[in-house]
Order: structure tokens, then C-alpha cells, then sequence
């Protein structure tokens, strides 16, 4: 299902590059360990490092105990979790990308 998705938001990628809009993909996950604004930098600049990185945001978690969001704007459809725990690199010691996914393209 997963690569489904993946297939149809690339292709609706490729229809929209035709009629010349760009097309931007959204990206949601988690990543623990992140504490301060220094960590949230840290994350967002070695993330906006990826190709086809526009922007990373790193969202304060929405409860005490929680986890804090990640949302990553891109122009490629093929960013995964190991792409950007590899784009983390030393620092992937310090915070856990607990998750990553496409969510929609723009």
C-alpha cells in the first residue's frame, strides 16, 4: 500500500511538473531527544542538508512526555527515514527519527 501511495504522488508529481507548477511533498514524523532550540537546529540543519530539502520544521511536542514532530517539505518523493537518520549523521547518536512519511504532495 505503502509504495502505492508513493507511485500515485509521483505521478501526480509528474503531471504537475508537465503543466509547469512545481510540486511540493510534505513529510511528518517524530524525533525524541530534542530538548532545547539548540537540538531543534541542530536536527533542521543537517536534515535541510537532504537533496531536494526546502524546509524542516522540528514542532514542540503537544504534551508533557511527548515527542516533538517533524515536517519536512521537499521537492523529491523519495526522502525515507533512513535517508534522514543517515543525513543526521554523528548526531543521530542524540536524537531518534522515530518515524517519517509522505503525507501529500502540493
Amino acid at each position: 500500500m505503502k509504495h502505492i501511495i508513493t507511485l500515485l504522488l509521483s505521478l501526480v508529481a509528474i503531471v504537475s511538473c508537465s503543466a509547469g507548477e512545481p510540486v511540493t511533498f510534505l513529510y511528518k514524523g517524530e524525533v525524541a531527544g530534542v530538548m532545547c532550540s539548540a537540538c531543534s537546529d541542530h536536527v533542521q540543519t543537517a536534515l535541510a542538508k537532504m537533496k531536494g530539502v526546502e524546509t524542516v520544521k522540528v514542532l514542540p511536542a503537544e504534551k508533557e512526555g511527548g515527542v516533538p514532530k517533524l515536517e519536512i517539505t521537499a521537492t523529491s518523493a523519495t526522502i525515507t527515514k533512513k535517508d534522514a537518520v543517515k543525513a543526521l549523521g554523528d548526531y543521530a547518536k542524540t536524537y531518534d527519527i522515530r518515524s517519517l512519511k509522505l503525507v501529500k504532495a502540493k
